[in-house]
């Protein structure tokens, strides 16, 4: 090889002021010109200067773009010198890099550059030190005379060391491609224990071993030793038949990186790592090179992560493979389930998949603070290969230059990007960074739904609005795209923590018309084998002497995965469960096994407890509840909280063995999982801000400032800074707070209203702030809790200002109807009775000159009145209770017509006639007559009483479906499901879209019945989850919907389920109407377990009355006609009275 000696260098050598030697840039780079072009054949274009003063080189040609980089450094160049060029490239879209430097650049920089260069598909090229002297060689002939190294030049024999072209690293979860310039490359030969069952990847880094171009390089492994076949291998070459799975051709000064991500399927304790072998060929010469990995055996550790058991949720992963792998336009998986129901091990599986199809996986877990800002910061992150923020300040000096010069592109891409970095970085809010997005969003779009993407969201209903809405655009821009996006979204939703805000998210997901979709909801295994099975393999038992004992597991814990595993790991604490030296499991068989059980009587709660009381011997018990307010409050506990709070790293770290934490690869703590969390909020709620006391015992208060939400509850709880309470209250209508804390932060900011209210600080406003802030505690904690708070709000204000109801009735009037409907609402029909007549009583003895005020007042005593009269819904048709009904309607339109503004009075008018007709929701028979009221009250609706614009949108659907109009009902439905987008009284969205859902599929039943089945039976699905949240006693008219729909896609197990509990429900008479229901009820069932054969197939049928036991006779089969308002078209079923 030729070399040159120092005497060339010392023209690109030039002294600065001081006389002090440094490299001559501008000379260098002239060279590195030269030689660009007498490699390619073509000028290359310059950049402006930049950060070092240096300049690039850039080259486009029709397929790709080109980019060089100069160094003209005198030392080893490191890693963070070179970074902000792997991100220009990502922005400009540049398919090779060359870097140009006298100096060597550092090996493990190179490796790392390498591997971002695999993981962005680019080229990567080196010419230093002795490559950049062979390569001005080559050309020695060719380069001008200023330039040129005859005379410099000698030759020596090439000496490959292979430590200088072959590195493997070992990565532990190495899934997300985002770059971390932080993070650690372990050479593989350091490596002693992996983890059954988890995937990790070994990261082989090659560059080119001679000076030559078109180099062959393989991979192949070096044996074939037994224990390479325990591995699963996720590259798509690997075959079990063969040896060598990879190939690739280098040019001169490239390099390449290749990942394979592996898992150990067969459990030994000791095993051995593959071995490679590595080849390099000369094509032109025939010169080859020659390497082998050492032999090395690791430990294997078991950490409770069994193999995927149970035919559902593999039947899951064949469906991952069949639908959504490899088609031109988007595909989504939504999977939504109860804590500990393995939705986090199904996602583990499905990345697997996607790894050996070769996606690129960005896993945006909600870990850390689960923000917007954190989300699109790591989409961007996985785009973009963003660096360190470090280095973002020389990435905006660089793009601002390169911007000014227009190159590569003429359009407004890059600023585009620019501002995007920027912007996001000091966006604070997430009203600010959703401005961000809406004007920016399109270029995240398009670089998405560029690469093969697989997105997986876990948790998606912690996540911010802002990004909650971005990936519910992007999914729009993508279904109607043309070209072709090959990208999987994955959206993973914890049922035990949706609100009405994520239910309709939930909802708008599975229904944005995504081609290829899967929408599951998992509820653990289904059977009792497959949670003995799944014991058997955490445990590493197999004897069927166990099987009685984990019967009774079972038994007291329930057949969801994770409680299982729990109590596995309690019973390990008590040394129960051992592990024999060759680690097979046994269970000790003794009385303290079966003492165990009866500890744990009440399930997963008392495992958790005594889980807890071995942690007490450890951690005094204030610190460990401080330690998990720190993760309940600031959502995660990293370094710098570890410094803040005093906690030591050996405490975390055995609350990880104990699995009440977990920690990722950048040191960053969290609840072990939502079981954990959710247990900690029940169990010992009176120490969830343990941590924000002890900021303000030790007088810290400046160290948690920059946490926002954690710091505004220390201000409003702790603090109890009346500013801010009165501040936030003013705007908690508008503000967004995280998920997992919005319970207790409006819990937290009403405490502290009542705490203003009870020192006589009071003012007619906080009302308004306080019934928002309790609208907020229902949609999070539920109507019951709610009503409970709101009843209190209204007893205080009562008791400390009484006059409010005169002075202040512009804002309370609101908040008592809010009150009283709540309770009416959740058939707590005694309360509300007690409730209205207190509110009645009230308003008797108050008096006000002021007509607003009085118009008030007579809307408040006209809304008790009718909602007095809706709490007798339940029991209207004894005869005494009908005659107390009408005189209650009376007083009220009695109040309506005292009311002198025109909008209130027919807002009273309106409510009145419309719960007066639904006296005639029943029988077909009584049509006329509720058509009669309707017709009344909805005309000019929207105009005469526009806040009830959505109930004429649901009147009016009600009316088509009586009529079988479906062409006006579907009309209605969409105008209405627009209203909820746009419309200025879009209020309970989600109690609406729940209507007109069931409503679209009565439409679809009264339509197309049969070929509309399986739609139907998703949305009906999708109805179910929302009513968890809704409480309002609607469950019996889902089943009834559901049955329905089941007997026109002949399914009988659905059809007598459906029915059977939709009885049941009814019969508990907890439902408006219930006694019509249930006569409707029973038509449907007689009609379709005669028409199905099901009352000859052994079905249970004690629930019916014994007059509905048998099957209808034929001639009366025949001449059925169902008799309630709501009907299918052949009129032979009744549809729910919705």
């Amino acid at each position: 090889m030729a070399i040159l000696s120092h005497e060339y260098w010392k023209k690109f050598i030039e002294k600065d002021k001081n006389g002090k030697e440094k490299g001559n840039g501008r000379e260098f780079e002239k060279l590195v010109r030269y030689l660009l072009y007498l490699m390619y054949g073509k000028k290359w274009r310059e950049t402006g200067g930049s950060h070092d003063h240096n300049r690039d080189f850039w080259l486009h040609l029709s397929d790709q773009n080109l980019w060089a980089e100069c160094k003209n450094y005198s030392n080893t160049i490191a890693m963070n010198i070179l970074a902000p060029t792997l991100v220009m490239a990502q922005i400009y879209e540049v398919n090779e890099i060359l870097f140009f430097s006298r100096s060597n650049i550092n090996r493990f920089a190179k490796d790392k550059i390498l591997a971002y260069g695999e993981k962005t598909h680019k080229t990567v090229r080196f010419f230093d030190g002795e490559n950049i002297d062979e390569l001005i060689c080559s050309y020695a002939s060719k380069l001008p005379a200023r330039y040129s190294p005859i005379k410099y030049m000698s030759n020596r024999k090439s000496v490959i060391d292979q430590n200088s072209f072959i590195n493997i690293y070992f990565f532990q979860n190495r899934i997300s491609r985002i770059y971390d310039d932080s993070e650690v490359f372990v050479n593989y030969e350091s490596i002693d224990k992996i983890y059954y069952n988890e995937t990790f990847s070994l990261t082989f880094c090659l560059n080119n071993a001679f000076y030559e171009d078109q180099v062959d390089v393989y991979i192949e492994f070096a044996d074939d030793d037994p224990d390479r076949f325990y591995f699963e291998y996720f590259f798509q070459t690997i075959r079990s038949d063969k040896k060598r799975w990879y190939h690739t051709c280098l040019k001169k000064g490239e390099g390449c990186s290749v990942s394979l991500n592996m898992r150990q399927i067969v459990y030994k304790p000791i095993i051995k790592l593959p071995s490679f072998h590595i080849l390099f060929v000369c094509a032109r010469n025939g010169k080859c090179f020659e390497w082998e990995s050492k032999k090395i055996s690791v430990k294997c550790n078991w950490v409770g992560q069994t193999r995927l058991i149970g035919s559902y949720y593999l039947n899951l992963l064949d469906d991952v493979q069949e639908i959504l792998i490899n088609n031109p336009y988007i595909s989504g998986l939504v999977i939504s389930g109860s804590s500990g129901t393995g939705k986090t091990r199904v996602i583990t599986e499905c990345q697997n998949i996607f790894l050996r199809k070769g996606y690129e996986i960005i896993n945006l877990s909600a870990q850390e603070n689960y923000s917007s800002h954190y989300y699109i910061k790591e989409l961007i992150a996985f785009l973009y290969e963003m660096p360190s923020d470090e280095i973002l300040d020389l990435l905006e000096e660089k793009i601002f230059i390169s911007s000014r010069k227009k190159f590569l592109s003429e359009d407004n891409i890059i600023e585009k990007a620019t501002s995007l970095f920027r912007v996001i970085m000091n966006s604070i809010t997430e009203e600010d960074l959703q401005e961000v997005l809406n004007k920016y969003e399109d270029i995240l779009f398009e670089k998405l739904s560029k690469g093969k993407n697989a997105i997986i969201i876990d948790n998606f209903q912690f996540s911010g609005k802002a990004f909650q809405n971005f990936i519910e655009r992007y999914i729009k821009y993508s279904v109607n795209q043309q070209s072709i996006n090959q990208s999987i979204i994955v959206c993973v939703f914890n049922t035990d923590y949706l609100t009405a805000k994520t239910s309709e998210l939930l909802y708008s997901i599975v229904n944005l018309n995504i081609r290829h979709c899967i929408s599951v909801s998992l509820n653990g295994f289904k059977d009792r084998e497959q949670g003995i099975l799944f014991l058997q393999e955490l445990t590493r038992t197999n004897n069927d002497e166990n099987l009685e004992y984990f019967s009774e597991i079972i038994d007291k814990i329930s057949l969801n995965p994770y409680n299982l595993m729990q109590t596995i790991k309690y019973l390990e604490d008590l040394e129960i469960i051992n592990i024999s030296p060759e680690k097979k499991g046994y269970i000790i068989s003794n009385t303290k096994k079966y003492k165990a059980l009866s500890d744990i009587s009440n399930g997963i709660m008392n495992v958790l407890e005594k889980k807890f009381e071995f942690v007490y011997k450890n951690i005094p018990f204030e610190h460990f509840m401080c330690i998990l307010s720190i993760i309940y409050i600031f959502e995660y506990l990293d370094y710098n909280l570890q410094n803040i709070f005093r906690i030591k790293s050996e405490e975390l770290n055995f609350l990880c063995k104990k699995s009440i934490l977990s920690v990722n690869d950048t040191g960053i703590y969290f609840f072990h999982h939502d079981i954990i969390r959710k247990f900690f909020i029940e169990r010992f709620s009176s120490y969830l801000l343990e941590s924000l006391k002890f900021v303000r015992e030790k007088g810290i208060e400046n160290t948690i400032v920059k946490y926002r939400t954690p710091y505004l509850l220390y201000k409003i709880a702790i603090k109890k800074d009346k500013n801010t309470i009165v501040e936030i209250g003013a705007k908690v209508a508008s503000s967004i707070f995280p998920e997992r804390l919005a319970s207790i932060f409006y819990n937290t900011l009403l405490d502290a209203f009542v705490e203003l209210l009870e020192n006589n600080n009071y003012e007619g406003i906080y009302i308004k702030y306080i019934h928002n802030i309790c609208s907020f505690i229902r949609q999070y904690d539920g109507s019951n809790k709610a009503w409970l708070r709101s009843k209190e709000i209204f007893d205080i204000i009562q008791t400390y200002y009484p006059d409010a109801i005169s002075t202040d009735i512009s804002f309370y009037r609101p908040f008592i109807h809010f009150c009283c409907d709540i309770a009416v609402q959740t058939h707590l029909n005694e309360s509300a009775r007690i409730f209205i007549k207190d509110v009645l009583e009230i308003c008797k003895n108050t008096y006000t000159d002021i007509i607003e005020n009085r118009d008030e007042l007579y809307v408040l005593q006209a809304i008790m009145y009718n909602r007095w009269y809706i709490s007798y819904n339940a029991e209207s048709y004894k005869n005494e209770i009908a005659l107390k009904r009408s005189l209650l309607m009376e007083k009220s339109r009695q109040y309506g017509n005292q009311i002198i503004n025109v909008e209130k009075h027919n807002l009273i008018e309106y409510l009145n006639d419309s719960d007066e007709g639904y006296n005639y929701y029943g029988y077909y028979k009584d049509k006329e007559k509720l058509f009669l009221i309707w017709n009344k009250c909805m005309k000019d609706m929207p105009h005469r009483v526009p806040e009830k614009t959505l109930n004429y949108y649901r009147k009016s659907v009600q009316h088509g479906l009586i009529e079988q109009n479906y062409t006006f009902v579907t009309q209605n439905i969409s105008n209405a499901f627009k209203y909820l987008e746009e419309g200025e009284y879009s209020h309970e969205p989600i109690i609406f879209k729940t209507f007109f859902m069931m409503a679209e599929v009565m439409a679809n039943i009264q339509h197309t019945p049969e070929k509309s089945y399986y739609y139907n039976t998703k949305i009906i699905g999708d109805v179910l989850k929302m009513q968890q949240l809704l409480n309002n006693h609607i469950l019996g008219d889902i089943l009834v919907l559901k049955g329905v729909n089941a007997y026109y896609g002949k399914n009988l197990d659905d059809v007598y389920f459906s029915f059977k509990e939709a009885y049941k429900n009814f019969s508990e008479g907890k439902t408006t109407r219930y006694w019509i229901k249930k006569n409707l009820l029973e038509e449907n069932i007689q009609y379709t377990f005669t028409v199905l054969g099901i009352y000859k197939t052994g079905y249970d049928l004690s629930f019916l009355p014994v007059e509905c036991r048998q099957p209808l006779a034929l001639f009366e089969n025949e001449q059925f006609k169902a008799s309630g308002i709501q009907r299918t078209s052949d009129l032979h079923l009744n549809l729910p009275l919705i």
